[in-house]
């Protein structure tokens, strides 16, 4: 949705306010035409036109001026309703937006893009042992390490849950686990208690829905999440 909708553009706004401010300036010269003015009304109709066209410049201006400021308004509410808070990533809503246009993008030049779904292993006990400001300070830490290994223009990372976030990338599956493998090792690296995260990876097809393309990623992450509690299980 554009940032601005429900907002009529300034342009359009004003051209009321212009032509009325036209025809207040020119209406009493055509009346001052017939019969012919002396020079004393030529004068006044100068005069009282020059203070017209200040006065409606004016208003012309403030409508213009109130018009960029609900705009900036409009834009701001906009980006607060696509962003998570605690984290500044988009939200789920931001997500559902983005890769619908970040896979027909890749559909219309051919470009590879994958979902990588991660969730942090354990949050629930983080929060028991130490507290939810430790937990939400992982969480954080997680939304920064994937804002930073994210690239401008071509990627997207978003909380979609409480301790689930996606990245949409411009990669094929080498590369989408490259780069998931570097977020992995590089938020248990900066994390306060060493928290690790479980990762699926899925590179679009070219036609599944977006809808499904998330699901699957999911359900590789939890497989991962399973496979590391049995092997954790058996160790024990």
């Amino acid at each position: 949705m554009h940032p601005t909708k429900g907002v009529s553009q300034p342009g359009r706004v004003l051209v009321v306010p212009v032509i009325l401010l036209a025809i207040l300036v020119c209406l009493p010269w055509l009346i001052a035409l017939m019969p012919p003015p002396s020079p004393a009304s030529w004068l006044r109709e100068v005069l009282s036109s020059m203070i017209i066209l200040l006065l409606g410049g004016w208003i012309v201006t403030l409508i213009a001026r109130e018009q960029r400021v609900a705009a900036r308004h409009v834009e701001q509410l906009e980006a607060l309703t696509l962003t998570d808070p605690l984290t500044g990533l988009g939200n789920r809503r931001a997500f559902e937006r983005d890769v619908e246009l970040r896979l027909r993008h890749a559909a219309r030049i051919a470009e590879p893009v994958a979902l990588i779904y991660m969730d942090v292993d354990g949050l629930k006990a983080l929060n028991d042992d130490y507290g939810h400001a430790s937990g939400d300070e992982t969480l954080r830490i997680l939304g920064a390490v994937l804002r930073s290994s994210s690239r401008l223009g071509s990627d997207g990372a978003y909380r979609v849950g409480g301790d689930e976030f996606v990245m949409i990338v411009s990669a094929d599956r080498r590369g989408a686990d490259v780069v998931a493998d570097r977020v992995a090792r590089t938020f248990t690296e900066r994390s306060p208690k060493s928290s690790r995260v479980s990762v699926g990876v899925v590179v679009w097809d070219g036609e599944t829905s977006a809808g499904h393309l998330l699901d699957l990623a999911a359900d590789r992450m939890y497989r991962q999440k399973q496979g590391l509690a049995l092997e954790g299980a058996r160790h024990a």
